[in-house]
């Protein structure tokens, strides 16, 4: 079960993270914020797009052409204020604002808890793995948001974080420039694994748009011996798109 080491809700009278006007009432946020986050519900378990029908079930692109990964989970959809937010976390330098972000995040899979019950492994992943920047992006930005997020999570939840076995030694083209196919050759050999053998691992990154990115890990993580691969991001966009 997914319970966070330090208790969330418990922050007094601090200001709202997003608002900087009410009290915060859990992961940073106040009652008002919180009630105004763009949520996906129903999602798919495999990768998270909205769902008609009941929550918990799998939707018919992924029972047709299941991803590589074994299931996807998304704290909010890619709308204001996260539209908003993220770039000018992973562009402007605004990083304070993945704290709370990450708590978020933290009881979001902790309130998802009865929603576990039904996968066939309801253990915690033994590491969160954040997607790497190639070295030349990373020195240009100066760091790479996925792995602060991932360490935010890992210590709300007491979870280790793996920030050496997965790199990124080939620089691509940016993905939000490419579609389809382009996007699949882009990153194809992009990745290495030089890790152990884990038998369950969350990727953890910032947004989830077709699903490029995270299917080429998984497919590499998988192909190296990795059992169960878990996809943990802050934001979907609801929108089809490729796995």
């Amino acid at each position: 079960m997914y319970k966070p080491t330090v208790n969330l809700g418990l922050f007094f009278n601090q200001t709202c993270s997003l608002c900087l006007q009410y009290p915060q009432a859990r992961a940073g946020l106040c009652h008002r914020c919180l009630a105004d986050m763009p949520r996906i519900a129903p999602a798919c378990r495999r990768c998270a797009l909205p769902l008609e029908g009941s929550d918990g079930l799998i939707c018919g692109r992924c029972q047709k052409r299941p991803p590589p990964f074994d299931r996807t989970f998304a704290a909010f959809a890619y709308r204001f204020p996260l539209s908003q937010l993220i770039p000018l976390i992973k562009y402007h330098g605004q990083t304070g604002h993945l704290g709370w972000l990450a708590d978020s995040l933290a009881c979001a899979l902790q309130d998802n808890t009865d929603d576990l019950s039904h996968e066939p492994s309801q253990a915690l992943p033994q590491v969160l793995i954040p997607t790497p920047l190639a070295p030349s992006r990373l020195r240009r930005r100066g760091y790479n948001q996925a792995a602060l997020l991932a360490g935010r999570l890992g210590r709300d939840l007491g979870i280790p974080t793996d920030l050496r076995s997965l790199t990124k030694p080939k620089e691509t083209a940016h993905q939000m420039e490419l579609k389809g196919e382009a996007r699949r050759r882009n990153l194809r050999g992009a990745f290495s694994w030089s890790g152990p053998t884990y038998d369950h691992v969350a990727l953890i990154d910032d947004v989830m748009t077709t699903g490029t990115t995270v299917s080429e890990i998984s497919r590499l993580l998988k192909k190296s011996g990795v059992g169960r691969v878990e996809i943990w991001v802050l934001a979907r966009t609801p929108s089809p798109g490729d796995h």
